[in-house]
């Protein structure tokens, strides 16, 4: 009867999960996900990001493109009445604020339009007219952040209403010790912690309804926050926000302008700062490059690399369908989409004959090599 009774006591009642609205179970794994307010985005990483990742973006050369995910991960979260805090040396982070997008109903997205080809494009197109558009856009299954329209911007009255916290460099340190040799990571990371008090995990507050902290740093690691010792004040700094992140109920976005890092006499840094990060992606946009001008890519307007995707909680992490993604930056919305190369027309050579193109292949069995073709 003792053996019973002390194998009866390992027994504990399951306590129902914190509710977080604007959340849900991953399909992958079952944890707590969150969207980063772009749909397409959040379908390349399995339906969402978990809460406690840190999610890094790699800047495109003028940072237009990484701005706009920025303002889609901030929307959400005033969407959703998740608190919100902004850092960000490079902007006013209260004008940045005020740029956000607005909520729009899913049925009024814009619909795919077939552009009007030309004759030389209608050459191999006519044998097609009959099959239905091929839709190449990332869409998830279900439906777990909200659609939002870049050409709105959002009503002042929604941000007086959202929990918000700012920080632009100039707010003093709070605590006494000193990590770092400049003060605005200290400072930085000071006012985060704070913020983030409230949002502790605890195991007194299962079952009940909590609310989601959403942290977003932009431009962390630009000319601005420079100093003598910036590399180790930046990695030690990441490594205390994704503790940070971990212990509270808190997702954060983080904008890093690696392409700067190569000036910098630190070899590895991109390596070590990926490393810190659970989620990383790049952009690389085709503005002022020969990929502008060329017309395979006239469809997009830059490459979306996946560079890092962790197994948080899991065995496995998520694998996505492909790696061949492209964006364009529409009138109203921010669209990833597969990468689909136009066919390439052969020309006559002059002699009856068909002229041979050496072209690059895109595909990952190519290893980005040339391949010879014959048209």
């Amino acid at each position: 009867m003792a053996l019973r009774s002390t194998t009866m006591s390992n027994f504990f009642k399951r306590q129902p999960a914190v509710s977080i609205k604007g959340s849900r179970a991953s399909l992958h794994s079952g944890q707590p996900i969150v969207s980063s307010g772009n749909p397409s985005l959040d379908h390349v990483f399995g339906g969402g990001f978990p809460i406690g990742s840190v999610i890094a973006i790699e800047e495109d050369k003028f940072a237009n493109y990484s701005r706009v995910l920025t303002k889609y991960f901030l929307a959400e979260g005033i969407v959703n009445d998740h608190a919100i805090f902004l850092a960000s040396l490079e902007e006013d982070p209260m004008e940045m604020m005020k740029k956000l997008p607005t909520p729009v109903d899913p049925s009024e997205q814009e619909k795919p339009t077939k552009d009007k080809q030309t004759p030389e494009e209608m050459r191999i197109a006519f044998r097609y007219n009959n099959l239905s558009m091929v839709d190449l856009e990332q869409k998830p299954s279900t439906q777990l952040g909200h659609f939002f329209d870049l050409s709105k911007q959002i009503s002042e009255s929604e941000l007086k209403k959202a929990d918000m916290a700012i920080w632009d460099g100039r707010q003093t340190t709070i605590s006494d010790g000193r990590n770092f040799s400049n003060d605005k990571f200290q400072s930085l990371l000071d006012s985060i912690l704070e913020k983030a008090k409230p949002f502790h995990v605890d195991n007194k507050a299962e079952g009940k309804e909590r609310n989601l902290l959403r942290i977003c740093l932009n431009s962390i690691g630009s000319p601005l926050w420079y100093d003598t010792n910036f590399a180790q004040d930046l990695l030690r700094f990441l490594t205390l926000l994704k503790a940070i992140v971990r212990q509270h109920l808190c997702t954060c976005l983080i904008t890093l302008p690696t392409h700067l890092f190569q000036h910098l006499d630190q070899p590895g840094l991109q390596e070590r700062l990926i490393n810190l990060t659970d989620y990383c992606i790049g952009l690389e946009s085709f503005a002022g490059s020969e990929k502008e001008t060329n017309p395979m890519f006239k469809e997009y307007h830059g490459l979306l690399n996946v560079v890092k995707i962790s197994a948080m909680n899991s065995l496995a992490a998520f694998v996505p369908e492909t790696l061949d993604l492209a964006f364009k930056l529409r009138r109203r919305k921010f669209v990833i989409e597969k990468l689909h190369l136009p066919p390439e027309l052969g020309e006559d050579d002059g002699q009856g004959g068909k002229s041979e193109r050496l072209i690059q292949t895109m595909s990952c069995s190519g290893g980005g090599v040339k391949s010879k073709l014959e048209f």
